[in-house]
């Protein structure tokens, strides 16, 4: 009699084999014999932080809005700072125009007026001078001290009769110069009106000094008539102004000199010195005002916000998270008994569930140096014990197809 073949036990054990089999290649650890590693999806995050303090103006995004590059975020108060670049530029315009001024020279009518100061400065000189002289001879002959007087006298009349004239030429003249449309409009025209009345000018302001020499000259003749014992004294104080008159000369004519000179190169040096001063100011402030706007320097998407519209913020405080989502990166883990035949810049196809007809492009950029237990959040317990190598794959991601979290699978060649 035939026994009946051990058939059930066969197929059991087939049935072992092949589930272990399929365990190995679909749920379990990359294996020896596996070409596949599975791993999720990351994305690199870039913290969005104010590098100035001020108030939150305008929040324009949430968690979860994609955003471009250069596209506005917040907004911070900047206030404060546009009255601050309005001052810096007011102060920039009036360096530059010191500037002009400076490189420009001397106005004529700067000129002219150190011109009529000298001009007064010789008469105030000549008065003095001559009341020296009195004052000398007065000293000298006492008996002649009366027609001195007289004759002190008759210089203040004429000195003021030379001035009524003077001021008067000088009304004249302005007349004259306001009749042809101002100061402006005859120098356009090349007129020598406003010549003439400088000079009318400056002839009065002589006249006006030749009448305080002659005053003065009168009363010291007139102190001493009235107190003869003081003659000496009243000659030393002629003497002193007659010396101070005469260097008074001497700086109006330096001073006229410096003013046809115009500007030194040290002059113009401080100048241009201020200008760039200001400008450096303004700059710095047009610098800040343009860190209240903060703008995205990715394509992504807002995965984090820490502030609220309202808000003081203080600098380098975070206010957004943005994550990368033009190139995300799959960390894999591979046994090793593969890592030797990966290497830098290996090429690998990766398939998500989201997209099961698509083979995205992936370039490896990163073997870790050191083996580890597979992570927890990959394997079963009984395959964390292997021990692998991390990998990891950057994959370009224009169309922001591929999203954070993702689980992904890579082909190992």
């Amino acid at each position: 009699m035939k026994h009946p073949k051990p058939i059930i036990p066969i197929i059991v054990i087939a049935i072992l084999v092949g589930g272990y089999w399929l365990y190995s290649n679909t749920l379990g650890a990359p294996s020896a014999s596996s070409n596949v590693a599975s791993g999720f999806i990351e994305g690199e995050e870039v913290s969005i932080a104010a590098e100035i303090a001020g108030r939150i103006e305008a929040m324009l995004v949430d968690e979860g809005t994609p955003v471009k590059v250069g596209q506005e975020l917040v907004r911070l108060d900047r206030a404060l700072l546009d009255a601050q670049i309005a001052q810096a530029q007011a102060a920039v315009a009036t360096a530059r125009a010191q500037l002009a001024q400076v490189q420009a020279g001397a106005r004529t009518e700067d000129v002219r007026q150190a011109e009529a100061a000298k001009a007064q400065a010789i008469a105030a000189r000549d008065g003095a001078k001559r009341a020296w002289e009195n004052a000398q001879a007065a000293r000298a002959n006492p008996q002649e001290l009366d027609a001195r007087i007289a004759a002190a006298e008759a210089q203040v009349k004429a000195a003021k009769a030379n001035l009524e004239a003077a001021t008067a030429n000088a009304i004249s003249a302005r007349t004259r110069v306001d009749g042809a449309g101002g100061v402006d409009q005859v120098r356009i025209e090349g007129k020598v009106l406003v010549n003439n009345w400088w000079a009318a000018e400056a002839a009065a302001l002589a006249a006006q000094a030749n009448i305080e020499g002659a005053e003065r000259g009168l009363q010291i003749l007139m102190d001493m008539r009235a107190r003869p014992l003081t003659l000496d004294a009243q000659v030393d104080a002629a003497k002193a102004q007659a010396d101070t008159t005469s260097a008074a000369v001497d700086i109006a004519q330096a001073r006229l000199d410096a003013v046809k000179a115009g500007a030194t190169k040290e002059q113009i040096g401080v100048a241009e010195a201020a200008v760039n001063q200001a400008q450096a100011a303004l700059n710095l402030l047009q610098v800040q005002a343009g860190k209240a706007i903060l703008k995205s320097p990715v394509n992504g998407i807002v995965t984090r916000r820490a502030a609220r519209l309202g808000e003081a913020v203080s600098p380098n405080a975070t206010l957004l998270g943005v994550t990368n989502l033009e190139t995300v990166k799959l960390t894999i883990y591979v046994p090793e008994t593969r890592i030797g035949q990966i290497k830098i810049g290996d090429a690998f196809d990766v398939k998500v569930d989201s997209f099961p007809n698509k083979v995205f492009k992936g370039k490896v950029i990163f073997i870790a140096t050191q083996a580890e237990f597979t992570p927890r959040n990959v394997q079963t317990q009984a395959e964390r014990v292997n021990m692998v190598f991390g990998v990891r794959v950057q994959i370009p991601n224009p169309d922001q197809e591929l999203k954070p979290g993702m689980p992904a699978d890579a082909l190992l060649k």
